[in-house]
């Protein structure tokens, strides 16, 4: 990305990235809340030989948002999507959340206010903001609706909505203009059709996600995956862009082609085909892979061999740059 390219960018409404041509690339690196991310995020740019335009960091409820991250990857030409999560502390996911009906009864809104005017006082430009992502299958859910979400889509849904409104109302009335509202479900919410249940509508969400992953050691491509499919044709006459805000494929040096380099070839193919999409989020990081096989020499969703060469090239591909 040229220099006048980012200043125009910057200087864009909100209504901008759907006319942007291309894909902002971007990754989150590592495990939430290291202190040493900003290096292996960096040693990441390094290895890829490029700098990412998408820094995706991930923030418990009340540390959100932390500025100088914000500065950090604004000094460094990044944007900020800052995944804001409901849970008191990540590093114990027992010790209870941000409960959709305490939102909406207001009981959080004096931490809401501060933080909206600390994001307020960070300026232009544009802020990501992904609260509340994989609304429809992450655990942390539980906690948020007080029961599981799947148990009664229609009582989650509405509890989701109302919390996602009011929040965004919160930050708005702050005079956070300064915020993209980043809406991500999972792939089986597009897959199931019941993603509509929690969109909170287009007045409250600027971009459209999915966190889609291959997480079985078989090799499929990203282009044909259900997932993606079904997300493009649900979307398709949203006016919104969309976005791919989580994806990640694991490696297995024993097979030709490696599932990850298929999953990532398969994605610059996608990509192309589908310009709606404005933004792709890898995760570099081990995860949980569903098993471990005896002799498994990979790493997980971490980029190696086969699988970081195919980043490479679509990473060096000027559609993402």
């Amino acid at each position: 990305m040229n220099r006048m390219t980012m200043l125009v960018a910057a200087a864009c409404s909100l209504a901008c990235p759907a006319a942007w041509p291309g894909v902002m690339l971007g990754v989150h690196v590592g495990s939430q809340h290291d202190p040493n991310s900003k290096e292996k995020f960096e040693a990441f740019e390094k290895m890829v030989g490029r700098k990412m335009a998408i820094d995706n960091d991930h923030e418990d409820w009340a540390l959100f948002p932390d500025a100088d991250r914000v500065r950090w990857d604004r000094a460094n030409g990044r944007r900020s999507m800052l995944s804001w999560r409901i849970v008191f502390a990540r590093s114990n996911p027992g010790g209870g959340c941000a409960t959709g009906d305490d939102i909406v009864a207001g009981k959080h809104d004096a931490q809401l206010r501060k933080q909206a005017e600390q994001v307020k006082a960070l300026g232009p430009p544009a802020i990501m903001v992904r609260f509340n992502y994989e609304m429809t299958n992450n655990e942390e859910n539980t906690c948020f609706t007080g029961f599981k979400v799947k148990s009664n889509l229609n009582a989650a849904a509405a509890k989701y909505v109302a919390a996602w409104k009011h929040v965004v109302d919160v930050f708005r009335k702050a005079g956070a203009t300064n915020v993209e509202w980043v809406w991500a479900p999972g792939h089986k919410a597009y897959e199931g059709g019941y993603w509509k249940l929690f969109y909170p509508g287009n007045d409250y969400v600027d971009w459209i996600g999915i966190d889609n992953y291959n997480k079985g050691r078989q090799a499929k491509s990203f282009a044909t995956d259900p997932g993606m499919l079904a997300f493009v044709k649900a979307t398709e006459n949203m006016g919104k862009p969309l976005m791919v805000s989580e994806t990640g494929a694991v490696n297995d040096p024993r097979q030709n082609p490696d599932p990850q380099a298929l999953w990532l070839q398969g994605a610059r193919e996608f990509l192309k085909a589908h310009p709606q999409i404005k933004a792709f989020c890898w995760w570099q990081n081990q995860g949980k892979l569903k098993r471990e096989e005896p002799g498994y020499g990979g790493s997980g969703y971490m980029l190696q061999g086969q699988g970081l060469e195919a980043f490479k090239a679509l990473a060096h591909d000027p559609y993402f740059n």
